[in-house]
């Protein structure tokens, strides 16, 4: 994803492939009616996107019913610094842009941790933090990403048809019913499981459209959708006369809806979806912006927000829920802790759109792209450089 945003960057500003990038950017490749006259690049945000999307809600939904959201006393204090990686952020960012209203529209721009990034950035520059502060890390970050959705819904759409909710309803229920009816184990139905399944993405195309409609971003159809994935495991009845070790002669568990669309979905999501928005996103020219970004509050409020606001925001909840009798992870050493809640200023995909929503059509879009490249690089920059004493230790020790 990296790598698709720098070549995105690097490209719209070379004279040999900035204007035809740009071109295909603003290309139309499909003039369907319902207003769906959309570019390319909105193709990208507003459509592909819901696939990431769906998979975030798939995760919340496994996490909910399986995983580490099920024990309430685990949760607390990764929700916490989740809200306080939050609401710093924000504070930062406005001290910036004060005497800028158009400027302050991107508020919420710096609040998103990218936890892919972040996770892979923990697992390399702080080898020995171990299973614990992992899964605080990935706890806190699906809290940052329910802030976020919560913030694009409220903060970032106007609801100007309030009519065309009911048919995103329609879609969410026929998604509901027919994703179920894939997971019943009666032999009788398995013929009609393909309709099953068109019938729920036709659902699930139905849901996207009423939101478009409604002036909601439509992405957020994808993580409806995925919270309401059965995440139950069916008994599916065998072969007769098969046995298998362990397992009833007349019934086999096959995994649910959600893991098996998961595993569908998240490779697609990773390695396409992700990387085209990425690009797409940061295929900006920076012809206009010159010297002015040294003192554009739009830019110093999206990389200090994430640079410095996450991690402190993040830290200083982690000592208060302290004093208040809440344990840190197991195993979390004040340096690995400090370096995770630096960590946790690398924001991409939710920043990215986060930006797009907010400054579409505005020239205050490339200063907060280039924030958020910024204030992400530089997070990860602070962690390296604050782990080189230990390493150079450890190398004199062995």
């Amino acid at each position: 994803m990296m790598v698709c945003a720098l070549a995105g960057l690097i490209l719209a500003n070379l004279p040999e492939t900035g204007p035809g990038l740009n071109a295909l950017a603003a290309w139309i490749p499909l003039d369907l009616p319902g207003g769906l006259k959309l570019s390319l690049k909105d193709w990208v945000q507003d459509g592909l996107l819901t696939i990431f999307f769906l998979t975030m809600g798939l995760d919340l939904r496994q996490e909910a019913a399986t995983g580490t959201l099920r024990d309430h006393r685990q949760v607390l204090l990764p929700m916490l610094a989740a809200l306080g990686g939050v609401a710093v952020p924000i504070l930062i960012y406005c001290l910036f842009n004060l005497g800028s209203p158009a400027g302050l529209r991107g508020w919420a721009v710096p609040t998103a941790t990218d936890v892919a990034f972040s996770l892979a950035a923990l697992q390399l520059l702080l080898p020995k933090a171990g299973p614990a502060l992992q899964a605080f890390l990935m706890t806190l970050a699906i809290f940052d990403d329910l802030i976020g959705v919560l913030l694009i819904a409220l903060g970032y759409s106007s609801l100007g048809q309030p009519g065309w909710l009911l048919v995103c309803l329609v879609g969410l229920v026929v998604w509901t019913l027919l994703v179920r009816a894939t997971s019943r184990s009666f032999r009788l139905w398995r013929p009609l499981i393909p309709l099953f399944l068109l019938g729920a993405l036709a659902g699930g195309l139905l849901a996207w459209y009423g939101l478009f409609k409604a002036g909601i971003h439509p992405v957020l159809a994808g993580v409806a959708m995925g919270l309401l994935t059965p995440v139950a495991r069916s008994n599916e009845a065998g072969p007769s006369g098969t046995e298998t070790a362990g397992i009833e002669p007349s019934h086999v568990q096959t995994s649910s809806p959600a893991e098996q669309l998961d595993r569908l979905l998240t490779p697609l999501s990773a390695l396409v979806v992700l990387p085209v928005f990425a690009f797409f996103s940061l295929s900006i020219p920076l012809d206009q912006l010159g010297p002015g970004l040294l003192t554009d509050g739009v830019f110093w409020g999206t990389t200090l927000g994430l640079a410095l606001g996450k991690p402190l925001g993040i830290m200083t909840m982690v000592i208060l829920a302290s004093h208040l009798g809440l344990r840190r992870p197991a195993g979390a050493t004040t340096g690995n802790m400090i370096g995770l809640c630096q960590l946790c200023g690398i924001g991409f995909t939710m920043s990215f759109l986060i930006a797009n929503l907010a400054f579409a059509g505005s020239p205050h879009l490339e200063s907060a792209l280039l924030g958020v490249l910024a204030g992400s690089v530089l997070s990860v920059l602070i962690v390296a450089v604050g782990t080189i004493p230990g390493r150079l230790r450890s190398a004199r020790h062995t």
